[in-house]
């Protein structure tokens, strides 16, 4: 994981044994993004029309029982290799920042790299660290689990860059 936290930006990479389109279609489709967003927060429901312009919103359930939304647009889509959205939290509403997703095809999988921008607010960087963190957590081992069923090898290599 690199970090520019006074240039608000955040980049993850990981690496996945799955195939880019099965990685692309766990972070993009409604069905995939409720099966593994799970834990604190969990995604209650999505909204996605993945196209440049299209919108998203995403439904999470909080502890204390109340739904909080995450919004924005796609401005890239291409699949399976890239997809970017602006991104809004209700934690820091007046933030639109840049979410992007490169994926590529490498021995044995995918690897995924996760870069967010804009987050100029100190407390926006690590709140978003933190969440992408967790995010990134459960996606991997979900992806293992489900590799026999999406057709990629089993396992996930969680290594930090």
């Amino acid at each position: 994981m690199s970090q520019d936290q006074d240039a608000g930006t955040l980049v993850i990479v990981r690496e996945i044994h799955a195939r880019p389109e099965a990685v692309f279609n766990a972070l993009t489709r409604p069905e995939e993004l409720a099966r593994w967003w799970t834990g604190i927060g969990g995604m209650k429901h999505a909204e996605i029309d993945l196209r440049p312009g299209g919108a998203y919103r995403f439904e999470f359930r909080m502890p204390e029982g109340k739904s909080v939304f995450m919004q924005g647009k796609y401005r890239v889509v291409d699949p399976p290799k890239r997809f970017e959205m602006t991104w809004i939290s209700p934690k820091h509403p007046k933030l639109e920042t840049l979410v992007s997703f490169e994926l590529e095809p490498i021995a044995g999988g995918t690897r995924l790299t996760l870069k967010h921008t804009g987050l100029i607010e100190p407390d926006a960087f690590r709140d978003h660290q933190a969440g992408w963190l967790q995010a990134l957590s459960l996606l991997l081992p979900w992806l293992a689990a489900m590799s026999p069923i999406l057709g990629a090898k089993a396992g996930a290599v969680p290594e930090e860059r």
